[in-house]
């Protein structure tokens, strides 16, 4: 049996600003326009978050946490 560290809340905050860079990154390179209010380096809300997956999705990109961008 696998066990897993329970991650820390600094730990999923890391993480998920690495995410919102990816997925800023991509956005960028595809020429997907940012919602308002997203800085580049500040976490994102989950409604900016969103929007930006689905501007990346109509571009073609198939985004979801945890697999390509």
């Amino acid at each position: 049996m696998v066990e897993y560290e329970q991650a820390t809340r600094d730990a999923w905050e890391s993480d998920l600003l690495a995410y919102d860079r990816l997925l800023f990154l991509a956005a960028t390179m595809l020429d997907v326009v940012v919602p308002s209010g997203v800085i580049e380096g500040v976490p994102l809300t989950a409604a900016q978050r969103a929007r930006l997956e689905e501007g990346l999705a109509g571009a073609g990109s198939q985004v979801q946490p945890g697999g390509p961008v």
